[in-house]
């Protein structure tokens, strides 16, 4: 399963000297991807665990520009695994757009993961604009039983990548594979063979991850390494993701 794992790390959880060890044990584990999220007082579409992560981030002092220097610091260490940085919308609106994506392309990152941000968003043309002038992916996040017409485009509007939520909701929940979430990933890969399809939202578990792989070319694990983060320390967080890979 190596480069078929994609984690999910909150920018300075749960310090940024343990986050920066997180990274380099991931990549050590193999781990193909690594989405940086950047932290939000409000974000949306993350369950409890999260939401508690970008919290204690926060209040730790963390901040857009901080979450760069981390990745950045990251980068100086020895991370060369591919980074993708997620943000909500008003994170990268108030930092400032253009800002935002000269930053993330000078920490080496493929591109960006903005689940609020909507194709028919007000503000997705100049975003998308403003991530092509960089050289920077725009990643799509679409969920099952999402309109035709929406799913089509966001499916020809994807880079290298497209995220697929294995439900609609947030984060967190036990991972269920219905034939809803089979027939959109069937769909992505009929249309779009050549792009990578990461699933995410509910993988706890190898097992899970081997289930997800079946129709998917990447598992994405967020909540249950923060859960086992909370529980034993980054060696506990770690020793979970080694047979995952």
């Amino acid at each position: 399963m190596k480069d078929k794992l994609m984690c999910h790390v909150v920018a300075g959880y749960p310090t940024e000297k343990e986050c920066i060890d997180l990274m380099l044990g991931m990549q050590r584990a193999g781990v193909g991807i690594i989405e940086v999220q950047i932290p939000f007082s409000d974000p949306i579409v993350d369950g409890e665990t999260i939401m508690r992560a970008n919290d204690q981030a926060i209040d730790q002092g963390m901040t857009t520009q901080k979450s760069f220097d981390l990745i950045k610091a990251a980068r100086k260490s020895g991370l060369k695994t591919d980074i993708y940085i997620m943000s909500y919308a008003q994170k990268l609106i108030s930092f400032g757009v253009e800002k935002f994506a000269q930053q993330a392309k000078n920490v080496g990152a493929k591109g960006l993961i903005i689940p609020d941000m909507p194709m028919d968003a007000e503000e997705y043309p100049d975003i998308r604009k403003t991530l092509a002038k960089t050289d920077l992916e725009n990643v799509p996040v679409i969920s099952p039983d999402m309109e035709k017409h929406r799913l089509r485009e966001s499916i020809s509007l994807a880079g290298e990548l497209i995220y697929l939520t294995s439900i609609k909701g947030i984060t967190g929940n036990k991972l269920q594979i219905n034939k809803s979430l089979e027939q959109t990933a069937k769909e992505v890969k009929k249309r779009r063979p050549d792009i990578k399809l990461a699933i995410g939202f509910g993988i706890e578990t190898k097992q899970d991850a081997e289930e997800i792989l079946h129709i998917a070319d990447m598992a994405v694990v967020g909540s249950a390494v923060i859960r086992r983060i909370d529980k034993g320390g980054l060696k506990e967080a770690l020793r979970f993701i080694q047979p995952l890979t």
